[in-house]
Formats: C-alpha cells, sequence, structure tokens
C-alpha cells in the first residue's frame, strides 16, 4: 500500500515537472532546443514545432478538465508525452532517433535528480 501511494506521488512530481518545464518554454523554443542538439534540418524542426504545438493544446485541454481525476490527468500526461516523442522519432534520421533517445534519458534523469533533492 505504501509503495503504491509513494509510486502515485511520484509520478505525479514526474508529470508535474514535465508539463511545468516544458510549458515554461514555447514549442518554437523547444523546436529550436532539440535542433540545436539533433541538428535538425529546417523542415525537421518545423515538424517538429508543430508536434510540440499540437501537444501544448491537449496539455493546455487537460489542465482545464475539472473532470478529469488526478489518476487520470497522470496517465493522460505519460500517453501524450509518449505520443509526442513517437511522433518525432518519425521525422527523425537513424543516428537522431539515437541522439534523441539519449536527450529523453537525460531529462529523465535529471527529473530523477530534482525529486530525490526534494526529499
Amino acid at each position: 500500500m505504501l509503495k503504491s501511494i509513494l509510486f502515485s506521488f511520484f509520478v505525479l512530481l514526474l508529470l508535474v515537472n514535465f508539463s511545468s518545464a516544458q510549458m515554461r518554454r514555447s514549442p518554437s523554443e523547444r523546436a529550436k532546443m532539440l535542433s540545436e542538439r539533433l541538428k535538425l534540418n529546417e523542415d525537421q524542426t518545423k515538424k517538429v514545432e508543430s508536434i510540440y504545438e499540437k501537444q501544448q493544446e491537449k496539455i493546455s485541454k487537460l489542465f482545464n478538465d475539472n473532470s478529469v481525476s488526478r489518476q487520470e490527468m497522470r496517465e493522460k500526461f505519460r500517453q501524450l508525452a509518449d505520443e509526442t516523442n513517437a511522433e518525432i522519432e518519425k521525422v527523425l534520421n537513424k543516428n537522431q532517433k539515437e541522439e534523441f533517445k539519449k536527450f529523453i534519458e537525460e531529462q529523465r534523469s535529471r527529473m530523477g535528480e530534482r525529486r530525490r533533492g526534494m526529499q
């Protein structure tokens, strides 16, 4: 029971940190940052920006939907993040995909470090 509660709390913190950190940057800024990291061409950067814009719209709708429970919201945020990453991967070449996976792991690691610092 305690493990379940702690896990739920952990997931909630992860999602709140992820969404708030991501929302601080505009889709354009996020696409530019990823473009620099992955060396995207102009067409890829535009596609990534569009993907981030769609994600931002969905996140805004979720935050404004009072009928969704916290558990449902956590699940939807996780699903949305996974969908966004999958859409971005479709735009990337093989080398960029490998670097993108490293980037995602680095982000998760940083969030984990922040969570440990809060304890």
